[in-house]
């Protein structure tokens, strides 16, 4: 009998569980991407000014910011597959929910605000639980290609979702697009629940909550390429979510004097260049990836240096896909160094430290780029935001330990500060070193992945 070789990054496909939660988790974010494009033009509907757009997304961040270091910590001890589940479920009801008070014509700017907790509330122990578990689901040497399949279905769904979204905003309404995106929580819920974890890494011993916290702060610091990146990202990330969460949507509106299929169709270009970055990088397995990293984190400040300069449509759309690509290369490298330099024991406490690290300005970002666009327009938010990115990039490169960080099980974090006794997690088989033999078989395994 003749045995198919599926291509390297179809290679995740052939564990059972990988494939039904990644299934779901690309229909949630095809719901979530509409939402996206619905939830500002809501805003704009309801008489928003654009402080008050960029107090929606900054409520969120806070809320966020508050509960990211319990819920990663909370991650550790709890079945990241419960986590996960709670999290669809609940979303599901409050869009829901959303989308019946926008259809009843009650719906109110308060309302999207309360939204907006909720979701900063469960994205604190959704997004660790589902950095944790991807190395439960796939041996690790098929991390990077379990990464970015994930990656390539998410930018699928940035494709469609945008495109999709604009459409049933402009013809139906921004309601009909909550409650799309309701029901596509609803159907990652069921793919879930569907699945029965077969392998899972052993429990960690049970301590005090906040001395868990101050472990995974401990091995964090320890290691500079993962700090420094994760702390510099703090201002990376505020420039560009105030820029694309409340800019881009009056840019569309008052410069390019357009309207939500406009928005749908530049966000659905960044999707398709996000694919094509995604099967590039599944293909050609960089070895230096933290030269890789910051490159493309370059580029992708340029793109969008070039929104704020240029008001033509058909150009903005080839830099979004350009910027597409740039962010999907930065952000499958960077989960699969996590996932193979980080214990396993610990990495639902780093990837709750590297969201609140990413998000530490994410309450005051948008407010800030809201009064700028307010002041001066929405293209100097993107000069502005697209600079600090290339310029913050490009000095990061200056750190040593970040253009030796490479892709391979063999990396022993010469330059960790190791004056100081041996760590438990350090003992552990999963560990930062990452040099044992994979701890899951190659059968198919149960489990969950992308993001909801």
């Amino acid at each position: 009998m003749r045995i198919v070789r599926l291509p390297p990054i179809l290679e995740p496909l052939r564990h059972r569980g990988f494939r039904l939660l990644w299934t779901g988790q690309t229909i949630s974010m095809l719901g979530t991407y509409i939402h996206l494009v619905a939830l500002p033009f809501q805003y704009l509907a309801l008489g928003a000014t654009p402080v008050q757009l960029g107090t929606g997304v900054a409520i969120f961040g806070g809320v966020s910011l508050v509960l990211i270091l319990f819920g990663g910590a909370l991650v550790d001890r709890l079945p990241r597959r419960r986590v996960i589940l709670l999290s669809d479920l609940g979303s599901g009801v409050v869009v829901t929910a959303i989308a019946g008070l926008g259809l009843s014509g009650q719906l109110r700017i308060e309302h999207l605000y309360l939204e907006g907790a909720f979701f900063g509330a469960t994205s604190a122990f959704f997004y660790p639980a589902m950095g944790a578990i991807i190395p439960e689901l796939i041996p690790s040497d098929i991390l990077l290609q379990g990464n970015n399949l994930r990656g390539l279905g998410r930018q699928a769904a940035r494709l469609a979702g945008p495109v999709a979204g604009g459409l049933i905003v402009a013809l139906a309404g921004a309601p009909i697009a909550f409650l799309v995106d309701g029901i596509s929580f609803f159907v990652s819920f069921g793919a879930l629940w569907s699945v029965r974890p077969q392998v899972a890494l052993p429990p960690s011993p049970r301590t005090h909550l906040l001395r868990e916290i101050r472990e995974g702060l401990a091995f964090t610091f320890s290691i500079p390429w993962l700090w420094i990146t994760i702390f510099l990202f703090a201002l990376v990330n505020a420039a560009y979510v105030g820029a694309l969460a409340v800019a881009l949507p009056i840019l569309v509106r008052d410069d390019l004097h357009a309207d939500a299929r406009v928005f749908g169709l530049i966000e659905g270009l960044t999707g398709a260049g996000a694919i094509v970055g995604a099967v590039l990088l599944g293909q050609l397995k960089p070895v230096r990836i933290g030269l890789a990293m910051y490159l493309a984190c370059v580029v992708q400040g340029l793109t969008m240096i070039a929104f704020g300069a240029t008001g033509v449509v058909p150009v903005l759309l080839v830099f979004a896909a350009i910027g597409g690509a740039a962010i999907t290369v930065f952000g499958v490298l960077w989960e699969t160094a996590l996932q193979r330099h980080v214990p396993g024991p610990l990495l639902g406490r780093v990837t709750s430290i590297d969201f609140f690290g990413g998000t530490l300005l994410g309450p005051v970002a948008p407010l800030v780029a809201g009064v700028i666009v307010a002041s001066s327009g929405a293209p100097i938010v993107f000069i502005g935001a697209g600079t600090t990115i290339a310029l913050l990039c490009l000095a990061a490169l200056a750190v040593p330990s970040i253009r030796q960080l490479r892709n391979g099980s063999t990396q022993r974090h010469p330059e960790r500060r190791d004056h100081r006794p041996r760590r438990p997690w350090e003992d552990h088989p999963g560990g930062c070193d990452a040099e044992a033999e994979p701890h899951l078989p190659r059968e198919p395994t149960d489990g969950r992945t992308g993001d909801g």
